[in-house]
């Protein structure tokens, strides 16, 4: 049997997510959690859905997120604080920023592996690849409600900035193979 724990790491991260210097909090329970990826591997449903939610209110939401290989999520924000925790497969986060005409520039990039944790400031830009032959799969934590908040995805053949939503983002996801 796996010693990890879905239930309390979701409760360890709410509770967090409201400690004083709640950011650190978060990103090392993260950080703890990952340290034994075959054990979350065991421990973790396998989900139907891409994303679940595994809790909301408004101090915090916790997902789990798989990403699919040869696939890529547009660019889009959060408008909060983002804390994710890969635990299987590699991710690419490609970041932009926008120009002055209002299109989006590339700044930078990071490839995100199985055990690692990346902290996005509230305003980031980023678009997400799988990068690994298998499906890419972590735990997301967002300061705040994100269900509830007005975010940002982006067309990046046109540079249109939509408005966030399931259907955009269904439209906008790109198969990269």
């Amino acid at each position: 049997m796996s010693g990890f724990d879905l239930d309390r790491l979701v409760a360890d991260l709410r509770e967090a997510a409201v400690a004083p210097a709640s950011h650190a909090a978060v990103k090392s329970v993260l950080e703890a959690a990952v340290e034994d990826c075959d054990a979350m591997v065991a421990g973790i449903p396998d989900y139907e859905e891409n994303d679940v939610i595994l809790f909301e209110d408004d101090t915090v939401s916790i997902w789990h997120s798989r990403f699919l290989p040869d696939k890529t999520v547009p660019a889009h924000d959060h408008q909060m604080l983002a804390t994710i925790g890969v635990y299987r497969g590699a991710e690419q986060n490609t970041f932009f920023e926008r120009a002055p005409d209002g299109r989006l520039t590339q700044t930078s990039s990071m490839e995100l592996s199985a055990g690692q944790v990346l902290q996005i400031g509230p305003q980031a830009i980023h678009a997400v690849s799988c990068v690994s032959s298998e499906p890419c799969c972590g735990i997301h934590v967002y300061q705040g409600n994100l269900t509830e908040v007005q975010r940002s995805i982006f067309d990046m053949t046109s540079g249109e900035e939509l408005t966030f939503t399931e259907d955009n983002y269904l439209k906008l996801t790109i198969d990269t193979d």
